[in-house]
């Protein structure tokens, strides 16, 4: 090195010791894993729960609108869903897909107000609503699809969601002599 005038000077082991490894005991032996290593296996597993969560989340979705009761709007532009009581529901049940048949090359949404958990699908080249009505929702709903296109219209849909054991009462009770 320049500068300074002092030179290092470097030793190589002998031959005879880099032949001989047998001989040499490890000063340290590793045991398990180092941090790094955790931490790059960690990261590989997050990445591939990343990327199957989602497509293992698309898949249920699917089997249940598989599942799921088609039904059209009748010529007066009604629809009846019935549910099951809370107690007896199971989570694919009364899941329903209402057809609805926009305009060619259009844009369409539902406006709001409309229940909750009410979202637009296609499903095999057809458009549905795909909703499941719950139990606070028995009663009459107008929604209101909107269709843009080259022209701007308008379907209405009265949907009734009821309860045939809940009316089947109801018809008992109006039944009854006061």
């Amino acid at each position: 090195m320049a500068g300074n005038g002092s030179q290092k000077t470097v030793t190589f082991p002998d031959k005879k010791m880099q032949n001989n490894k047998s001989k040499l005991k490890p000063i340290v032996r590793l045991k398990g894993f180092t941090l790094l290593e955790l931490l790059i296996v960690m990261s590989i597993i997050v990445l591939l729960m990343s990327i199957l969560l989602p497509c293992l989340n698309r898949a249920k979705n699917s089997a249940y609108e598989l599942a799921a009761m088609q039904t059209g709007v009748d010529e007066e532009g009604k629809v009846r869903l019935e549910i099951k009581n809370p107690s007896d529901r199971k989570r694919y049940d009364d899941i329903y897909m209402i057809e609805i048949n926009p305009p060619k090359n259009c844009h369409f949404f539902l406006r709001k107000p409309h229940p909750s958990g009410m979202e637009l699908i296609k499903r095999d080249g057809q458009d549905y609503i795909k909703w499941r009505p719950r139990w606070s929702d028995i009663g009459v709903h107008l929604i209101t699809v909107v269709f843009e296109g080259q022209e701007v219209s308008e379907q209405e849909i009265r949907i009734y969601v009821f309860n045939k054991e809940l009316l089947e009462a109801e018809r008992e009770k109006k039944d009854e002599p006061h």
